[in-house]
């Protein structure tokens, strides 16, 4: 049925009549009633003597229709129930959920550090209503209190993403209600009234969030087989497209419409949902967005949407309105309702582009001047006029209102326009530094805000300027390390070049970065300068809570994340792993004993004594080894300049004894002395590394005496002043070989001898090349517990100034070139004098019959030792300089059992 005016009521007009009184007179008076067809389920009723007859508009699948029905027996039972009950059924469920939660993780990322929980969005006091009413009809109402999303992203500018502002009238962030009219014998939906309402949300993004996120979306998208094909074989995919469309058109049937359009035309009228009244009410959205330095990724290159926000420009709260959306008697499918919506908003979206650049950061400091000013004027004129308008004691009181109002916005105005104004400079300048000081500012900036956010009292001034002062610290800190560290680091990697690169950049720095920590410092004062003369109090946007902790199991040969309930213990664990979320490790464990709190992560093994909560922490590198007492606890063995020392760690029972084990097992491959298969237990490995701190008690083949009690390095002292006959290098070269080649294994103090010899080199080098002429050094000692002889293939130094000495004892036999069992040898290698092009760096190779060997004169995975098979290869000391100058190592070999 059609209508001549579509913008006025559609009214039908009908009325029926007994064919008995047509056929008797030809003029019958017919009495007609009015139903509305526009609004679904309306409906009218019409009787004629003992007959009544209803009109309805009703829904049949995805067309609306009418309907004429003979109610006359229903309405006689109807009323005749309603005589004996006149309760209906009604129905009310409601059910209140205080939270839910979800983590978004991201494991797909070949970085380790960064496979972690990277977006956690929590709703809070969530309340579902439904009921069924006597009128037949189904009521649901959803509200939704708060909605956060935290943005745990490594290094993201902003800690929250989505944040909905608290209200004072106590109104539920959203809020979704629907009625519902029931039909009998109807699939279709129809619903009297549907309305949704958002409250005000603010926005924050970052460049690095956004790139994050696209790359944790991206297998998300539909990737079909065609798909997989055209990008691993185009030109398959193509043919086999061509000849597809050949076949399918070659023939075309006119008559006969294409599949894909009976779909589209199938999927348009079906399921089609009627709303007699739909309403979505306004929203308003503020949006940050920070452009930041980040790496080029391939992953997010080819999308055009990150390609514009690459090139976007900064925005500070540049608000986002939307009109709502309401329509009466819609009849449409799910799809194309959702298409006319998504249409509406994207429409107004492109329109606010232009009016956004008003929000740009560069221009928020005059705009906040002249709003705080603007604010002041106003009340310093409408205060006193409000007042005289009573009395003229109420005038005074204006004018002291609108007096104090202009002086508190005018020093508002100033302290916001100046911490803006040195934020923009600020951002501008870092991009004159280098990438890790950006990076070092960036976590300093999150940790000040973490550390001001989470304040249980209100900021003092001094608080304010002791962060400023740590700033500004920063800023000298890092100028004065690059001007050092530039010229060398771009020399090694561009050359000549390179070098005067470095010397320019690190010039630029020590002049940009103090400027950029007085910048920083400037802001943090004027920022607690505003907050203490607003009148509002500051709006804290924390985290719900803490990164999420993954802690890692170990399957087969590989580590995977571990996904299990939240822990706050586990989450506070990590965040001291990761320094407050400024240093790249990863947690993988920790454990609570009776003393002690054990923490493990990628890098380190955490300490913490109950009992003063101080942290201690050991590379892995640095342990030894670690082994089961009888007490019931385990034994760390690690390093130091004096040689090696050990911790106990006490566990209270076997369970928690094997959780200790277990937790220390997941890095033993990096530990000194890791047994060759880590995966397995290793009963020979782990009887010798019992016996490292006094391998006399080995009792190992070739060694002819029984010798002193000695742990290698325990000498390892400084002379301030050293007696040497000569200070040419080559001098105290051969007065230490001539002392070497007389020690043999039959003397009782043969290892003490040997390992002062060692150290002689080390602390002596302080002499012969000292002050501005300071080299690096390595000084290794082998020591032979096979039983055969170890053939020293190759001692070379890949980098450094001098050749590899070889200075062996007794039993080296120089004919063979090889050291007997029970001797011991000492490798001695130095490096270039360190200048602005280079460092002066030691990195010495020896490779024998028995073990291959890689030693720095600093700490550094790249030493490392291969035995060889049948072999195994036992570090008795890794000593290294504070401050990187020396390095000394001990080292027994030992067949296998």
């Amino acid at each position: 049925y059609g209508f001549e005016d579509p913008e006025r009521p559609h009214l039908l007009e009908w009325y029926f009549t007994d064919e008995i009184e047509v056929r008797r007179s030809s003029k019958v008076d017919h009495k007609s009633v009015m139903l509305n067809t526009d609004s679904m389920g309306s409906s009218t009723y019409l009787r004629n003597k003992d007959v009544q007859v209803c009109c309805q508009i009703r829904a049949e699948n995805s067309t609306k229709v009418i309907e004429f029905t003979d109610v006359s027996e229903q309405s006689s039972m109807i009323n005749s129930d309603e005589e004996e009950n006149d309760d209906s059924l009604i129905v009310c469920l409601r059910v209140d959920i205080p939270g839910i939660s979800t983590s978004f993780i991201d494991n797909m990322s070949e970085i380790s550090y960064e496979r972690r929980e990277i977006l956690f969005l929590s709703l809070t006091n969530i309340t579902a209503t439904f009921s069924q009413g006597r009128d037949g009809h189904h009521e649901i109402e959803v509200l939704l209190e708060t909605m956060q999303l935290d943005n745990h992203i490594a290094e993201a500018t902003h800690p929250v993403m989505m944040f909905c502002p608290e209200n004072n009238e106590g109104e539920p962030f959203l809020h979704l209600s629907a009625v519902r009219r029931i039909q009998r014998n109807c699939s279709t939906y129809v619903f009297a009234y549907a309305a949704l309402r958002m409250l005000d949300m603010e926005i924050f993004l970052d460049r690095r969030t956004a790139e994050r996120i696209a790359r944790f979306v991206q297998p998300l998208r539909i990737a079909s087989e065609v798909k997989n094909e055209a990008v691993q074989d185009p030109r398959r995919w193509i043919s086999k497209l061509i000849s597809k469309m050949a076949s399918k058109y070659s023939n075309p049937n006119l008559t006969k419409a294409s599949r894909n359009v009976e779909q589209i035309a199938l999927s348009a009228n079906s399921g089609r949902v009627y709303f007699e009244h739909l309403l979505l009410h306004p929203i308003r959205l503020s949006l940050t967005f920070t452009q930041e330095f980040t790496e080029w990724n391939s992953v997010t290159e080819g999308l055009i949407i990150f390609q514009i926000i690459r090139a976007a420009a900064s925005l500070t709260d540049a608000p986002l309105m939307f009109t709502s959306f309401a329509v009466d008697h819609a009849f449409e499918s799910p799809q194309a309702l959702s298409r006319i919506i998504y249409a509406h908003y994207t429409s107004q979206l492109t329109n606010q582009i232009f009016s956004m650049l008003g929000s740009l950061a560069i221009l928020r400091p005059g705009g906040d001047f002249l709003a705080n000013i603007g604010n002041g004027v106003k009340d310093f004129f409408y205060e006193p006029i409000n007042g005289m308008m009573h009395s003229p004691g109420q005038f005074l009181e204006g004018l002291e209102v609108g007096t104090q109002s202009l002086a508190r916005n005018l020093v508002l105005g100033i302290s916001q326009g100046a911490a803006n104004v040195a934020e923009v400079v600020n951002s501008n300048l870092t991009t004159l530094t280098d990438k890790e000081f950006i990076e070092e500012r960036n976590a300093h900036r999150r940790m000040l805000a973490e550390a001001i956010n989470r304040g249980t009292k209100t900021r003092s001034i001094a608080d304010s300027l002791v962060q400023a002062g740590s700033s500004v610290a920063l800023g000298m800190k890092s100028g004065a390390r690059g001007i050092i560290d530039q010229p060398s680091r771009y020399a090694s990697e561009h050359g000549t070049i390179g070098f005067f690169q470095g010397v320019g950049k690190g010039l630029i720095g020590a002049i940009v970065k103090p400027v950029i920590g007085i910048g920083d410092a400037a802001v943090l004062v004027m920022q607690h300068v505003s907050e203490v003369t607003c009148e509002d109090k500051p709006v804290l946007r924390n985290p719900r809570r803490l990164r999420r902790a993954l802690p890692l199991t170990s399957v087969g040969h590989h580590q995977v994340l571990q996904l299990i309930p939240y822990d706050d213990v586990a989450a506070m664990a990590q965040k001291i792993v990761t320094g407050g979320e400024s240093f790249k490790d990863i947690y993988l464990g920790h454990m609570n004993l009776k003393n002690d709190v054990i923490i493990a992560s990628e890098e380190y093994l955490w300490v913490i004594d109950r009992s003063d909560r101080k942290p201690w922490c050991l590379s892995w590198e640095e342990i030894s080894h670690f082994a089961m007492q009888d007490n019931g606890g385990v034994r760390i063995s690690f390093f130091s300049s004096m040689g090696l020392k050990s911790l106990l760690l006490q566990a209270d029972g076997g369970m928690e004894l094997a959780d200790l084990y277990r937790l220390l097992s997941m890095q033993i491959s990096k530990m000194g002395n890791s047994p060759i298969d880590s995966s397995s237990v290793d009963h020979d490995s782990m009887y010798v590394n019992n016996r490292l701190e006094n391998i006399s008690e080995l009792n190992l083949p070739g060694i002819l005496c029984k010798q002193e009690h000695h742990l290698f390095g325990s000498n390892n002292k400084r002379t301030r002043w050293m007696s040497l006959r000569s200070k040419e290098d080559i001098d105290v070269i051969e007065q230490c070989f001539a002392r070497v080649k007389c020690l043999g294994s039959e003397m009782p103090n043969f290892f003490v001898a040997l390992d002062q010899e060692a150290w002689f080199l080390i602390d002596a080098w302080s002499h012969v090349y000292a002050g501005l002429n300071s080299r690096h050094r390595i000084a290794a000692g082998v020591i032979n517990g096979t039983g055969v002889d170890i053939q020293v293939k190759m001692s070379r130094v890949e980098e450094g100034g001098s050749p590899c000495y070889c200075i062996p004892s007794l039993e080296y036999d120089h004919d063979q070139n090889v050291l007997n069992p029970g001797g011991g040898m000492i490798f001695f290698a130095w490096g270039s004098s360190p200048s602005l092009n280079q460092a002066g760096k030691v990195f010495m190779c020896i490779e024998t019959n028995t073990f291959m060997l890689n030693l720095s004169d600093r700490r550094s995975r790249s030493t490392q030792v291969v035995p060889l098979p049948g072999y195994q290869v036992k570090f008795l000391e890794k000593s290294f300089d504070d401050g990187g100058w020396w390095a000394k190592y001990w080292i027994l070999v030992k067949k296998s059992s």
